[in-house]
């Protein structure tokens, strides 16, 4: 294996969760084992302390029932029972006289100046404990100093702790080898668990890939990793969806861009090639005018088209302020008014006389009305019906523009918001398919909402809603 191999290995999210488990498994196991460890030698110093303290109950028992020499002669026998090594015994009169003791020889690591000090203390206190860590024995002595008899004598008892340190040191030993054992279970369950997971990553990663070289039209397949990993899969999926169907309405725009530039870039060279060969001034001037004519209305298209996209990109925030949306619709309402009149419309406007104040764009406002006003008389024949109708609604202002023109079917009403999207009964009608998409893109920059309610052949009621 190469050293880029490695570092690769070890840089990879799978090895980092290992590894990050593991120490967090060994570091709760070197807790665990402090505390229990503690405790056990604290239960073990307990167990010490009672027998002990069992023993000078017996003592100071016999010291009533049979005297002082009778002590003496059971103290000598539980020495050589326990051994003269394991086992410490000294009797003192109050005034700390020694009365029995065990062979000093024996125990030469005791400090018995010291051990007084400690009689001494228990004469006032009853009893008390001390340990010792001799240097020249590999364990700890336990003494305990009690007075007996009423306090005539006082009695001292020390043990060796072998057999607990031992023990101690067994579990410390068993404990130590379980924590290898396991540490070592935790990375091969930490590994496979980790790998486990990062198959939805992998599979991920790898559709990436496959995306790059092929096409978007691969997907994430969806495993059983866990549900991050299946949520992440699915998200990732659903991004696809979307990119795909964006490169495919893109690829529709593009087409539809081409064709409503192409016509109009046809007849601007028809016109100029034409106008060449004329002679008569009025014909020239005539030729011209229809040139400049065919160029601002290419030329609103791409201003339009560029505003659609400031807006849907959020490149340029609108000014917001506060405006009368009633005053806003009754302007649009007497522009648009001979137009209707004109065409032998039925115009009609309702309103509260009361003001409906809403922060937005004014002049972006007054462009949605304007635009959706100009189709509904665009597609209402003559003795047909328009209405502009402002509502209040709880906390939000609603501007209806209903008519009774030539409808919009179901399947097309999902898709007349699209840029350059025609349905086929108004292909017939100027225009260029730009004004819902810029209607939509105006009313969602100002964190309004727009929607359509449409029968064929019966009409359709466009209703925008602002939040006041």
């Amino acid at each position: 294996m190469s050293l880029k191999k490695k570092n690769d290995f070890f840089g990879t999210f799978a090895f980092r969760l290992t590894l990050g488990y593991s120490l967090l498994f060994v570091l709760s196991l070197i807790i665990i084992f402090f505390i229990s460890y503690q405790v056990l030698k604290n239960d073990l110093l307990h167990v010490v302390d009672r027998e002990l303290l069992a023993t000078t109950d017996k003592i100071d028992r016999e010291f009533h029932q049979e005297g002082l020499d009778q002590v003496e002669i059971d103290i000598r026998e539980g020495i050589e029972e326990e051994g003269k090594n394991r086992v410490f015994y000294r009797v003192l009169t109050s005034q700390l006289n020694v009365v029995v003791t065990s062979d000093p020889l024996k125990w030469p690591c005791l400090n018995f100046p010291v051990l007084s000090q400690w009689a001494f203390l228990s004469a006032a206190d009853n009893f008390n404990y001390h340990t010792l860590s001799p240097k020249d024995r590999p364990y700890k002595i336990r003494i305990l100093s009690r007075n007996i008899d009423g306090g005539k004598y006082i009695v001292q008892i020390g043990k060796t702790m072998k057999d607990e340190e031992e023990l101690a040191g067994i579990y410390r030993g068993v404990f130590l080898g379980s924590v290898f054992v396991l540490f070592l279970c935790g990375i091969v369950l930490s590994w496979v668990e980790a790998q486990k997971a990062m198959q939805g990553v992998k599979r991920i990663s790898s559709t990436a890939q496959a995306i790059g070289q092929e096409g978007i039209g691969h997907r994430v397949e969806l495993g059983h990793e866990g549900k991050e990993i299946e949520d992440l899969a699915g998200t990732f999926n659903q991004m696809l969806d979307r990119i795909e169907r964006l490169m495919i309405g893109l690829k529709e725009v593009t087409n539809n861009i081409a064709h409503d530039l192409r016509t109009p870039l046809t007849r601007i060279r028809g016109l100029a090639e034409t106008t060449l060969g004329q002679k008569d001034l009025g014909q020239y001037q005539e030729a011209v005018g229809t040139i400049v004519e065919e160029c601002d209305r290419l030329t609103q298209m791409i201003n339009t088209m560029l505003e659609i996209a400031e807006a849907d990109a959020g490149l340029k925030k609108p000014e917001l302020a506060a405006v009368d949306i009633v005053v806003v619709a009754r302007q649009g309402y007497e522009i648009f008014l001979p137009m209707a009149q004109d065409k032998g419309i039925s115009f009609e406007f309702k309103a509260s006389d009361d003001p409906i104040i809403a922060v937005v764009n004014e002049s972006r406002l007054q462009r949605v009305i304007a635009n959706l006003l100009d189709n509904a008389i665009k597609f209402t024949g003559p003795r047909g019906r328009v209405g502009l109708e402002i509502q209040k609604d709880h906390h939000r202002a609603m501007i209806l523009v209903k008519d009774t023109g030539i409808g919009i079917s179901s399947k097309d009403q999902t898709r007349i918001f699209d840029k350059f999207y025609r349905v086929e009964s108004s292909r017939s009608t100027s225009g260029h398919g730009l004004g819902l998409s810029f209607v939509k893109s105006m009313v969602l920059s100002m964190g309004a909402s727009i929607s359509v309610e449409s029968i064929l052949a019966q009409g359709s009621t466009f209703v925008v809603k602002i939040p006041l």
